[in-house]
């Protein structure tokens, strides 16, 4: 496979690939299943494994990779495109499908194409100095792992209290936890940005995952808000949304993702 960056109108970098993968991924497939092909760099299975963790984090499920997500796997390894930029545009591209409400899953890697090809490509820019982002100071970026630190202890510690009453919303919870140990040099817009796609997921995450007696409770709680508030049409919609956030939030003691 051959790799450049080149620069189209307007000085945007843009990586130019050009690949030919004669190994293909085997039809009984399980999870991570890239680790029974010829990929000797521990590198690239842990960047395969990464990505293909988000991917199932953000939408909820467990996830195994088509051949086409594969081959756009290896295009992006190969073609050297940042980690940091592929969970920013999955991120991205979650979190707007949740807020239009969509009800197609999203099911493949394909559809975030585009985001994490943006994404990099704003990366590229803040490399070579010719980005808006300004420069993050020794300081700053001890500050923002700290805050990322933190953030991490405290989902563990509610991961912990949730193991016996909420199973499989700790679980969800853990997930995340273990995305929040991995973003890695993100710019300050961008890791924003996946904060809080990741705590959208968390969000609609544990929702699904609650036992049936306490789902009922929360959702009733959020309906009854969301009424008393006089919305109506699709802002009621919006409003049970939030008050649904809301409520699990609430019940379960989550923390906001956010640097303050």
């Amino acid at each position: 496979m051959n790799c450049n960056v080149v620069f189209a109108s307007g000085l945007l970098p843009r990586v130019c690939c050009r690949a030919t993968v004669h190994t293909q991924p085997p039809r009984n497939r399980g999870s991570s299943s890239y680790t029974a092909l010829v990929v000797h760099d521990a590198r690239e299975i842990e960047y395969y494994r990464q990505i293909e963790d988000l991917f199932a984090t953000l939408r909820g499920t467990p996830h195994i990779l088509s051949p086409k997500d594969f081959q756009l796997l290896r295009t992006w390894w190969t073609c050297d495109v940042p980690l940091t930029a592929v969970m920013a545009g999955m991120s991205e591209v979650f979190l707007h499908h949740r807020e239009r409400q969509e009800k197609t899953p999203i099911v493949s890697l394909s559809y975030c194409r585009h985001a994490i090809e943006r994404h990099a490509r704003r990366l590229a820019e803040a490399a070579v100095g010719i980005g808006e982002q300004g420069d993050v100071t020794p300081g700053e970026d001890e500050d923002r792992s700290e805050l990322i630190a933190e953030l991490t202890t405290t989902l563990r510690d509610r991961q912990g209290d949730l193991a016996d009453e909420e199973p499989d919303a700790a679980q969800v919870v853990a997930r995340i936890a273990d995305q929040l140990e991995r973003v890695g040099d993100l710019p300050s817009d961008q890791l924003e940005e996946h904060l809080y796609g990741l705590e959208q997921a968390l969000l609609s995450g544990c929702l699904d995952a609650l036992t049936p007696s306490t789902r009922e409770t929360v959702e009733n709680a959020a309906r009854n808000r969301a009424q008393a508030s006089g919305a109506t049409g699709e802002s009621l919609d919006r409003t049970l949304r939030a008050m649904l956030d809301r409520e699990v939030r609430r019940h379960l003691n989550l923390p906001r993702l956010e640097l303050v």
